[in-house]
């Protein structure tokens, strides 16, 4: 991490320390009316600053106004000051930039054009005064932790969280769980939620499961409608493994990472998590704190 772009721990970075952003990659919304209106005079915000501006061949085809700054999708972006990935869309949009660009270390700020916008640092009403903040290099750098997982069929990595369902005709998950091969308990249930800290405010929030703060190095396991009394979510270390085995006769348990189906758990079947996969890099301005972003999105009006 280059020191003019220090971690959300350290003291914020000001003005004088900033380096301004030399290169930016533009990503959207799924759905391009919602960017549309606004695409013009984003791109003009950019050109006034100097960057210089990609977009990957996808978004070409939302967009015609873009080709002159396609790149393919070869490009890798660097860490530190000098790049910078611009999301254009709601959480969603900002996770699948944060997995995109895991390996590069290069840092993703949303504006938000989403219902709820957690993860978006800049909102529309604020746009060309944030946005030209952001590309002056004023902002800070959030490491934030992702799952591994692994399967007899598989592996993946989840910026959000991970989930198992009960799948097919089955009314009803059987799920045995260890963590570091230490038997904790066998839960009926219809699914568990495997969260980060940052997927703490999605799903696992409102399955019931615990707030994490960025700063805290783990991950939680939430239930989905759990047919227990005597079982609640569970915070795992950064250090712990989690094993989750579908202890069913017979009944598949379809496996989401961030909400994407990307395979089944078959009885009989392991599937172990930890907090391995790759670090994702959130860009923030100082003053939006994490406990300021859960007071303004869920906190009463």
């Amino acid at each position: 991490m280059s020191p003019s772009v220090p971690r959300a721990s350290s003291h914020p970075i000001s003005i004088e320390d900033a380096h301004p952003v030399k290169r930016v990659l533009l990503l959207t919304h799924r759905d391009p009316a919602v960017t549309a209106p606004t695409l013009p005079a984003i791109l003009s915000i950019l050109e006034d600053a100097g960057v210089s501006v990609l977009v990957p061949a996808g978004e070409v085809v939302k967009h015609r106004i873009l080709a002159p700054y396609a790149s393919g999708d070869g490009m890798r972006m660097r860490p530190g000051g000098e790049d910078l990935i611009l999301v254009l869309g709601g959480d969603g949009s900002i996770l699948r930039a944060l997995a995109r660009e895991a390996g590069s270390g290069a840092p993703v700020i949303g504006v938000n054009y989403g219902r709820v916008g957690f993860l978006a640092s800049i909102e529309r009403e604020t746009l060309e005064r944030d946005l030209r903040r952001a590309l002056a290099g004023e902002f800070v750098v959030l490491g934030l932790p992702s799952l591994s997982a692994d399967w007899a069929d598989g592996e993946v990595m989840a910026v959000n969280d991970l989930a198992l369902f009960r799948g097919g005709d089955s009314r009803i998950a059987d799920l045995t769980y260890a963590v570091d091969g230490e038997l904790v308990a066998t839960v009926r249930c219809d699914g568990v939620i495997l969260s980060t800290p940052v997927g703490s405010t999605a799903y696992n929030l409102a399955a019931g499961g615990p707030t994490v703060s960025w700063r805290v190095r783990c991950f939680v396991l939430s239930f989905i409608a759990l047919h227990h009394l005597d079982s609640r979510p569970l915070v795992i270390g950064a250090e712990e493994q989690l094993t989750v085995t579908n202890s069913a006769f017979d009944g598949d348990c379809d496996i989401q990472a961030d909400g994407q189906k990307i395979g089944v758990l078959r009885p009989g079947r392991s599937i172990t998590v930890s907090l391995g996969g790759s670090e994702v890099h959130l860009a923030t301005f100082p003053e939006a704190s994490f406990f300021r972003r859960y007071r303004e999105k869920f906190g009463r009006p």
